[in-house]
Order: C-alpha cells, then sequence, then structure tokens
C-alpha cells in the first residue's frame, strides 16, 4: 500500500510539473517559455510571452525587451521593434542591443542615427566583426567608400567567415547604384572593346562545426542584418566564434560546398586626354532584348594609362556573389538576348584630379 502511495506521489508530482511547464506562473516561466516560442518562430507567442514576463516586472528584463523587439521586427512592426531595444539599452549598455537598434534604424534611413549606434557596439567591444561589417554598409550607403572599405577589413580580418556574405552585399548596393544612375561618357577615354567569359569556380569548405538548427532572420533590403555578434562569453543573446554560424543570423559562414561558375570580364581603353589615369570605376552592363530588368558588374581597377596609351583592365565575379536567379537568367549560352556595354564611372588622375560620371549616386 504504501509503495501504491509512494507511486501516486510521483506521478501527481509529474503532472504537477507538466501542468507548471504548460501554464507559467511567474514572470521567469514568462520569459523562458518566451525564448523557446522565439527559437521555434512562433513570434505572436514569445510576443505574448514577453510582454507578460515585463508587466510582472521579472529578472533581467533587458532580455525579455531586445527579444520581443527582434520578434516585432520579424512581424514587419519595425516602429514598435526600436522602443524596445532602446529600453533594452536602457537597462543593460549591451553592444548587440546597439548594434541591432542601429541596423533598425539603418533600415528606417538614419543613417546618423545608425553609426551613433554601431560606433558605440564597437567602443564597447572592438573585437565585434559583424559591427564593422555593418557600420561599413552604412557608411557605403552614405557615400563614404574610403572609410566603409577600413571597416571591411577589419570586419574581415576578426572573422573571416564573414567576407562571402558581406562582399556579396557590397556588390549587390554597389550594383543597384550603379543600375539607378543616369551616365555619362568621359571625354579623353574611348572603351575600344569588351569582353566576358565563364569559368568554374572555386569550391568553399563547409565550417568546421555544425550548424545550430535555430530560427533565422529576414534580410533587410538594405542588406543589413538583425542580431550580431558579442564578445564569447558574456552574458547576452546568443553568441558565436570567428568559424562558428551564428544560429540567429543567416547571413553567417558558408554552411556548404558552393560549385557554380565565375565571369571574368575586360575592357580595353584609350587614354585620348593628356593626364594619366591611375584609377578606373567601370560597370560592365547587360540589357536585356525582352527589356526586363537590367544586369550589370561593378569594378574598381588601380592602373596607369599614360596619355595616348591603351592598357585592358581585368576583374571577375565569382559565383559567390551571385544571386542563384541572375546565375540561371544570364550564361554564355543565351548571351545573345543581352545588350553588353561599358560604363566607365569615375576616373582618377595623377596628378589627384578626378572624373565622375554626372549621374552617379
Amino acid at each position: 500500500m504504501r509503495y501504491f502511495r509512494l507511486q501516486l506521489i510521483v506521478l501527481l508530482l509529474f503532472l504537477a510539473c507538466a501542468a507548471y511547464a504548460q501554464e507559467p506562473a511567474s514572470a521567469d516561466d514568462f520569459s523562458q517559455r518566451g525564448i523557446s516560442r522565439f527559437e521555434k518562430n512562433d513570434l505572436d507567442g514569445a510576443i505574448a510571452d514577453f510582454t507578460k514576463a515585463i508587466d510582472l516586472h521579472g529578472h533581467e528584463l533587458e532580455f525579455c525587451f531586445y527579444f520581443r523587439g527582434i520578434a516585432l521586427y520579424r512581424r514587419g512592426r519595425l516602429d514598435e521593434a526600436i522602443p524596445d531595444l532602446s529600453k533594452a539599452i536602457t537597462l543593460k549598455p549591451h553592444p548587440r542591443f546597439y548594434h541591432d537598434r542601429g541596423n533598425l534604424l539603418a533600415q528606417k534611413g538614419d543613417f546618423d542615427g545608425a553609426l551613433v549606434d554601431l560606433n558605440k557596439a564597437i567602443e564597447i567591444d572592438p573585437k565585434y566583426a559583424k559591427a564593422y561589417g555593418d557600420r561599413g554598409i552604412v557608411r557605403l550607403m552614405r557615400g563614404e567608400d574610403a572609410v566603409a572599405d577600413l571597416d571591411f577589413k577589419k570586419c574581415f580580418e576578426l572573422d573571416k567567415t564573414l567576407e562571402v556574405q558581406l562582399k556579396m552585399t557590397v556588390h549587390e548596393i554597389k550594383r543597384q547604384a550603379v543600375l539607378r544612375a543616369e551616365h555619362q561618357a568621359p571625354a579623353d577615354v574611348t572603351v575600344v572593346k569588351f569582353s566576358w567569359s565563364e569559368t568554374p569556380s572555386r569550391v568553399l569548405d563547409p565550417p568546421s562545426s555544425p550548424v545550430i538548427p535555430v530560427s533565422t532572420t529576414p534580410v533587410s533590403q538594405t542588406g543589413l542584418r538583425v542580431l550580431g555578434t558579442s564578445e564569447k562569453g558574456e552574458a547576452g543573446p546568443p553568441t558565436r566564434t570567428p568559424g562558428q554560424a551564428d544560429p540567429m543570423d543567416p547571413l553567417g559562414g558558408p554552411e556548404m560546398r558552393v560549385r557554380g561558375v565565375d565571369r571574368k570580364f575586360s575592357a580595353l581603353l584609350r587614354n585620348t586626354g593628356s593626364k594619366t589615369i591611375t584609377n578606373v570605376q567601370w560597370a560592365y552592363f547587360f540589357v536585356p532584348q525582352d527589356e526586363k530588368e537590367t544586369l550589370a558588374y561593378l569594378f574598381t581597377t588601380k592602373i596607369e594609362i599614360p596619355p595616348g596609351k591603351e592598357k585592358n583592365l581585368h576583374d571577375q565575379v565569382t559565383s559567390a556573389v551571385l544571386p542563384a536567379n541572375e546565375s540561371k537568367r544570364l550564361s554564355e549560352h543565351n548571351r545573345a538576348l543581352f545588350k553588353e556595354r561599358v560604363v566607365i564611372v569615375r576616373l582618377d588622375y595623377a596628378d589627384g584630379s578626378s572624373w565622375q560620371s554626372s549621374g552617379h549616386r
């Protein structure tokens, strides 16, 4: 009989624990269930649980505001997400909080506010690779190419795995700017001829650590990511170390072996002016005969072309930075469907002067 009673007590305790797990009673219970729902991409449920934890004045509310803010962002409620991240920062000046609010501000077009936040994230954590990369993106969108390149260089030094995806984003931002512009031809340069070809692409090795199956964050139209990284070992949102995939970020390092084709481009230029050219920014355009979306690739080549001389410009685009639909749309087999042309975007001269297409933005 005692053994039966003991079994009954254990069963009741088990049922009580199960019920307790299903029906949170405290602020901490709601926040824990909120995290679980967040990871399962149950965003509405996560928002409700974090709201309840906040209403009950639970512990570490900065993370409740933070995750609720990110969940709101993923639901497309950007204007509600930013105040939540601001509240999280007020409670705890975590570098990731600053980084993510900076990304959201950039998506609203507030590049000045975004830079303030990204600068603060880097000030708190000087080894925060992703913050350098995203600050470079913001600077690039402000037209500050030189300082943006410095940020990209620092980002890659700290975490090489970010290079492929970040270069893809940079390439797309620059390309869209070229596509939107109306270009004028320089008076002192003639494009003699141009061509392109396809070659087998390089192979990207998979990361040494397995990918963690956690829900990912959408990529904004600006190319910025939500959810960055912070110093390993510091209490806070999920973190990663260089070489590992960030479970919260779909734009981390490569996760599989990638095979495809690279595109190599060349253009023969003749300097018909009186000054030596030292740098050429040029774009290779593909204009479809069906008048659908034009394709363009932007390059910068450091080269010395004295007056009266001709030289070839060479560059390439790897398959890693090409959207999948674009790789299928354009190939050597269907090149007859496109009209090709080369546009000179900018020229730098040995005397320190420069020329820039008036329509370039």
